[in-house]
């Protein structure tokens, strides 16, 4: 992927066909914004194994460290964003868990939009591809701020 442009992919795409290129523990150049439609599966981010189901939003900064283990089930979308985007993106790797049908709607039109931009490179589509990313950092900072969509941390020990 050029790192100067947006792209969107299905999961199969960012794996590329080889589960590996996921499983294994790794960082990218590049920003993602994964959105889980269908199926589950676990991941591995911020040093913790976490389950994932459908209406998981994953953000993973770029030179983050992280392993995505996909059921066979699972379907969903990437949004690869360059490291260098000048959009006020979280720097924090967040699993959040979107209940709200409005918010999972309008993180869904988000992607589908961006997607058709990449697809049909029409005049001034840059333009138009930042303006997207700027809606999802939106997006991701308002689902960010209310902690009800956050996945729990580690379990404490009671005694």
């Amino acid at each position: 992927m050029p790192e100067t442009e947006v792209q969107t992919q299905s999961l199969a795409q960012l794996s590329a066909g080889q589960d590996w290129r996921l499983t294994l523990a790794h960082d990218r150049d590049h920003h993602l914004l994964i959105w889980i439609t269908r199926g589950q599966g676990r991941l591995l981010l911020d040093g913790q194994r976490r389950g994932i189901s459908p209406h998981n939003a994953l953000w993973i900064p770029a030179r983050s460290l992280f392993a995505l283990e996909l059921g066979y089930q699972c379907l969903g979308h990437a949004v690869l964003i360059p490291k260098d985007s000048d959009e006020s993106l979280p720097e924090t790797p967040r699993q959040l868990r979107i209940r709200d049908g409005a918010a999972q709607s309008e993180i869904a039109t988000l992607i589908e939009q961006t997607q058709r931009e990449v697809q049909q490179a029409r005049p001034l589509h840059q333009d138009a591809l930042k303006a997207q990313v700027a809606l999802m950092s939106v997006w991701l900072r308002r689902q960010i701020m209310a902690e009800a969509h956050t996945a729990p941390g580690p379990r404490q020990a009671t005694g």
